[in-house]
């Protein structure tokens, strides 16, 4: 079997994407000091891409230490992370992923399929295959039918408490949920980590599972634009409320 995998390209054994939803991956950050740091505490920008031979970017993640150590970069630092959180983070940014680059488990994934898998989804699934556009696409976004209290009055109050958040989007993305969120001009660098994690508490308390509701960073007009083109927002942040700069300095 190791002989095999040896003589493999690139891909050759590569599992299938269900099969990568629960498991634990190795991300390279951008250090060298021998140490494996906190996930927790680290955004995407922390960690290292790749570039593939069209010089398109992407995330790079490995699956066990032995591929990190023969096809990763050489002495990087990296941290153990759920795939789900990657595949959530790498969503929010809109960055695919490679696991594995470069070895015969080599899988890359698209950033259409992301939320997919984030929610725990098999993006192969007939309702999900229905429910998005052609691999490598963005999932097809759906105006809810209804959004269902408390979850969509908690969701509201969360959002109109932060003054980070200028507009909001609440829409279906296959069977889960994703909330686009535009900042305001001025918020600063780690304000969406912010609001993700309380609108992730308001899913998990009113959905079951913060997996149930993928956010989105809209600071992209190219996907922002796909948002306002399906629904109108949910949340507008209204004229008079105070900006951001100005409830941190007392405006």
């Amino acid at each position: 079997m190791i002989d095999d995998e040896q003589k493999a390209g690139a891909g050759e054994l590569a599992p299938r994407l269900d099969e990568l939803i629960d498991a634990e991956l190795l991300v390279p950050v951008r250090s060298s000091s021998g140490e494996m740091p906190d996930a927790t505490q680290l955004g995407v920008d922390a960690f290292r891409h790749g570039t593939d031979e069209a010089g398109e970017r992407f995330l790079a993640a490995f699956t066990a230490p032995e591929v990190l150590h023969e096809f990763g970069p050489p002495g990087s630092d990296h941290v153990r992370m759920a795939a789900r959180d990657l595949f959530e983070r790498a969503d929010a940014v809109q960055e695919r992923v490679v696991i594995d680059p470069g070895a015969p488990t080599q899988v890359e994934i698209a950033a259409g399929v992301l939320p997919f898998l984030a929610a725990g989804i098999d993006p192969n699934r007939p309702d999900a295959l229905r429910a998005r556009r052609p691999l490598g696409e963005l999932a097809t976004l759906e105006v809810p039918e209804q959004v269902p209290d408390p979850f969509g009055r908690e969701l509201r109050a969360v959002l109109e408490d932060l003054a980070q958040v200028e507009r909001a989007w609440l829409l279906r993305a296959g069977t889960a949920w994703t909330a686009g969120v535009q900042l305001v001009p001025d918020a600063v660098l780690g304000d969406f980590d912010a609001v993700r994690n309380r609108l992730h508490a308001v899913a998990t308390e009113h959905l079951g599972s913060r997996r149930l509701l993928a956010v989105t960073d809209l600071r992209a007009p190219a996907l922002r634009e796909i948002y306002d083109a399906t629904a109108a927002p949910f949340y507008v942040r209204r004229e008079g409320q105070k900006s951001l700069l100005s409830r941190l300095f007392g405006g």
